[in-house]
C-alpha cells in the first residue's frame, strides 16, 4: 500500500455472496488498473455474529492489508466504529433503507447495493439526511464504472452516428430461492432492473440539455405463480424528442449469447459483447444510409469491433466504483456525477411505475408517499 495515499477505510455490512464479490475486488491492488491515486482498506466487517464476521475476514482478507479488520456481531457496531469512513451495504434489498439510514445517522458515507430502497419516498428521505449531514451517498451499480461503459458512451455522444433512436437491453439470470422470495425483495425487476439502465444514455445525452426526466413509462410484468414476484419484467421508457429504451429483466430464461444490448443510432448500431455483466468489447455496425433497404436489396454493412480488454488481475469490475467513491469523498463531493442521485431517483420512479402497472404487490415504503419527480 502506498505510504503517500491515505486509504479509505471501509466497513462491510453483511457477508453474503455480493459482499464477498465486492470485497474481493476492493482489496485488489489499485496500481494494476492505473488508479495509484486511491487506496482501500477494510477495517470492520458486520454480520449477525462475530464468528461469521471472522470467517469472512479469514476467507477473504487474510492475505491482504485488511487482514486485521474488526469482526462485528452487529451492523450497529460497524456504524459506530470510529475507524470506518464509509460503509458498503450488501444486505437483502428489503434491509437497504434501514441499513443506509442507520449508517448516515451515524455519520458514515454510504455505498449501497442496488436498489437503494423500496420506493422513491424512502430514497428521498435518505438523500435529505445525506445532504443535511454532508455525507456521500451512492447506489452500487458497478456496470456504470466499467471501462467499456465510458468507451460506449464516447461513441454514442460523439454525434458521428446521429441521434439515439432506440436502446434494447436484456438481462437474465437463473432463478433461485432468494430471487423468488418477496420478503427478500425478490423478483426480476428489483434484482436485475438497475443493470438494463443503459437507457440512462438518453438521460445523460448532450441533446437532453434541460436534463428532462422520462416523458412516459410503460411496464409489463409476468408473475412467478408460487410467490407473486415478477418472473420477468419489460418496460418501455421514452424521452420526448430524444429516443426510446426497451428494457427486459428475467429470471426464467438464460442470457442471450448475442444482442443482449443494442443501441440503435441513425446511421449505426452498437452491440455489446457477451457476457454483458463483464464484456471486453463492442461492435459498431454502420448503415450505408439512413433509409431502410428495399426488399431483396443486398446491403453491405461495415463492422468495426472495439476491444476493451479487462486489465490483468482485475476482478468483476466492482473495484472501479470503489475508486469513484474514494475520489468523491477525498474531493468533498456528496455524490458522483457518473451515478448521480438524480438518476437514482429516475430509476426508482421507473420501478415504482412498472410495479404499479404490473400489479406487483407493492407496499408503500416506510417514508410515506413519494414526492415524485
Amino acid at each position: 500500500m502506498s505510504s503517500t495515499t491515505k486509504p479509505l477505510r471501509w466497513g462491510i455490512i453483511a457477508t453474503g455472496a455480493i459482499a464477498q464479490h465486492f470485497t474481493k475486488d476492493l482489496i485488489l491492488d489499485p496500481s494494476k488498473r492505473d488508479a495509484s491515486d486511491v487506496q482501500h482498506l477494510v477495517t470492520a466487517v458486520g454480520s449477525r455474529s462475530v464468528a461469521s464476521a471472522q470467517k469472512f475476514i479469514d476467507n477473504i482478507l487474510s492475505s491482504s492489508d485488511s487482514k486485521d479488520a474488526k469482526p462485528c456481531g452487529s451492523y450497529a457496531d460497524v456504524f459506530a466504529d470510529p475507524n470506518v469512513d464509509v460503509v458498503y451495504i450488501g444486505t437483502p434489498h428489503t434491509m437497504h433503507y434501514d441499513n443506509t439510514k442507520d449508517a448516515l445517522l451515524a455519520g458514515k458515507h454510504v455505498l449501497c447495493e442496488k436498489p437503494f430502497t423500496f420506493d422513491l419516498a424512502e430514497l428521498d428521505e435518505l438523500i435529505k439526511i445525506a445532504r443535511e449531514k454532508k455525507l456521500f451517498l451512492m447506489e452500487a451499480v458497478w456496470t456504470r464504472f466499467h471501462p467499456i461503459a465510458y468507451a460506449v458512451q464516447k461513441e454514442v455522444f460523439s454525434g458521428k452516428y446521429g441521434k439515439i433512436q432506440r436502446i434494447n437491453t436484456i438481462i437474465e439470470r437463473e432463478l433461485t430461492d432468494r430471487m423468488v422470495a418477496p420478503e427478500l425483495g425478490g423478483g426480476a425487476l428489483l434484482d436485475l432492473g438497475p443493470y438494463p439502465m443503459t437507457m440512462l444514455l438518453l438521460q445523460q445525452h448532450p441533446d437532453n440539455k434541460s436534463h428532462a426526466s422520462p416523458s412516459s413509462i410503460t411496464g409489463h410484468m409476468v408473475p412467478y405463480a408460487r410467490t407473486g414476484v415478477d418472473a420477468s419484467s419489460t418496460w418501455i421508457v421514452e424521452w420526448k424528442d430524444l429516443g426510446v429504451a426497451v428494457c427486459t429483466a428475467s429470471m426464467t430464461t438464460v442470457m442471450s449469447l448475442e444482442r443482449s444490448v443494442i443501441i440503435q443510432l441513425e446511421t449505426a448500431e452498437i452491440h455489446i459483447d457477451f457476457p454483458t455483466y463483464r464484456p471486453e468489447g463492442f461492435t459498431i455496425l454502420e448503415r450505408p444510409s439512413k433509409k431502410s433497404p428495399s426488399e431483396g436489396e443486398k446491403v453491405k454493412i461495415k463492422r468495426t469491433h472495439v476491444d476493451c480488454p479487462i486489465p490483468k488481475g482485475a476482478g468483476r469490475g466492482m473495484e472501479y466504483q470503489a475508486d469513484e467513491v474514494a475520489r468523491c469523498i477525498r474531493d468533498g463531493r456528496l455524490e458522483s456525477e457518473r451515478c448521480s442521485l438524480a438518476e437514482s431517483r429516475i430509476v426508482m420512479h421507473v420501478f415504482d411505475e412498472v410495479r404499479k402497472q404490473g400489479k406487483y404487490p407493492v407496499t408503500e415504503g416506510k417514508a410515506g408517499p413519494p414526492k415524485g419527480l
